[in-house]
């Protein structure tokens, strides 16, 4: 009996083990490696991304995988991004890991459904230039093609130049690639009347006695002085040889940086370019071309050696952080000139020359000017009175001044000179 169960037992194992043998040799491997993909690479904010995930096997179960955007297990196969930048996405499934993939989202765009219209400026004078912006609100400038009405008058381009004073209304339309017009609201200029002034230059020559090319910017201002009368030239001598050397005038080499001897500056901040016996138009044409809407009147008076200097500034449209400079020059000064140039006759030196507009002094408490204070509005007038006592050693009579006005760069703006006992106008074109 024992015999037989333990026949019987033997009979069992190796059948299940054949049985066992034939049912691994012929069944699925199982799921080897899964792979992800999304139906859009680009999209905007606010738009979906749909994940597929299928295993090696081509089984689809996008339903079942934990899908992981950025390192975050998102529900469900469907991503929908509220911020732009660049994402990663992966899946996870029965242990397998799928590959990296990335999707990029930007901004959705602000559809096109209104414009507005902006000017350069709000408040102008007549003769000012105006330029306008358009946008949308979306961002979008849409200047160049948009037409822009000025007082219910199409203009060509954007800009546009006063010439009246008034108010003027100003808007736009813009059409749409969908064929909708858009007008922007309409905006309001003031416009006031300017008062333009006649226009003079400033030429400030440092120079020297003992400076053997300084003759040629000498002979250039003559040039100047040839063409036009609106050129005020100031000679500022330096070298401690030099016997009309205006030590002061150090703040005024250190605010321009002058590197050498001669050096022509026009309107104290713009260097006369060398050779200036070639440029002299130059120095002419700053006497013309945009109006510098400040003007100048001197009341000059001499008594004895005492002399009265008032300044009168009108301002033809509104100023700020202006500064006033007052200067005290002398003319007929003869001194002997050294000479390497070929003017005045190419003589070395130039014996008993002539020197005028030699500055002398400045009545202003700085070089660099003092503060106008007060009201410096359109119409507005600025008056401001010195008294310089001239010394002995001067002759009173080749005694002149000049006086001009600098903006908050040093620029000067205008100028005006004034002989002795002399009662001047605003000289308002």
């Amino acid at each position: 009996m024992k015999k037989l169960n333990l026949l019987l037992a033997v009979l069992f194992f190796g059948l299940f083990i054949s049985c066992s043998n034939s049912d691994s040799g012929s069944g699925n491997p199982g799921i080897q490696s899964i792979s992800i993909a999304t139906d859009f690479v680009n999209r905007y904010t606010g738009e979906s991304f749909t994940f597929t995930v299928v295993t090696n096997e081509a089984t689809d179960v996008s339903s079942q995988a934990v899908i992981i955007v950025n390192n975050v297990p998102i529900v469900g196969n469907v991503f929908t991004p509220t911020t732009a930048g660049s994402y990663s996405v992966k899946a996870t499934f029965s242990n397998q890991t799928s590959q990296v993939i990335f999707v990029n989202v930007t901004v959705a765009p602000i559809p096109l459904t209104s414009i507005t219209l902006t000017s350069n400026l709000l408040s102008a004078m007549t003769g000012d230039n105006l330029a306008f912006v358009v946008t949308g609100n979306n961002a979008s400038v849409l200047t160049a093609t948009s037409t822009i009405f000025v007082d219910n008058n199409a203009i060509t381009g954007n800009r546009f130049t006063t010439t009246t004073a008034g108010t003027l209304s100003v808007y736009s339309t813009y059409l749409t690639p969908a064929n909708v017009t858009l007008t922007s609201p309409t905006i309001q200029i003031t416009v006031q009347q300017a008062i333009n002034f006649n226009k003079r230059v400033l030429i400030e020559d440092y120079t020297g006695t003992w400076c053997q090319y300084c003759p040629s910017v000498s002979y250039a201002l003559e040039q100047v002085h040839s063409q036009t009368t609106d050129a005020v030239s100031v000679a500022i001598h330096r070298g401690s040889s030099d016997p009309y050397n205006f030590a002061a005038a150090s703040a005024l080499e250190s605010m321009i940086g002058l590197v050498g001897y001669p050096t022509g500056m026009l309107n104290r901040k713009t260097e006369w370019t060398y050779p200036e016996t070639s440029n002299i138009a130059q120095a002419v044409n700053l006497t013309s071309g945009v109006n510098p809407r400040i003007g100048l009147a001197l009341n000059t008076s001499l008594s004895g050696s005492t002399a009265t200097v008032e300044v009168n500034v009108k301002f033809g449209q509104n100023f700020s952080n202006l500064k006033l400079v007052v200067y005290a020059l002398q003319d007929n000064l003869v001194y002997n000139q050294t000479n390497s140039t070929t003017y005045y006759g190419g003589v070395n030196p130039i014996v008993n020359f002539d020197y005028d507009d030699v500055l002398r002094a400045y009545l202003t408490n700085s070089i660099l000017g003092d503060a106008i204070s007060g009201a410096t509005g359109i119409n507005d007038v600025y008056t401001r009175s010195f008294t310089y006592t001239i010394p002995s050693s001067y002759v009173t009579a080749n005694i002149h001044f000049a006086a001009f006005v600098v903006d908050s760069t040093g620029k000067a703006l205008n100028v005006r000179n004034a002989s002795n006992n002399e009662s001047q106008a605003f000289e308002i074109e």
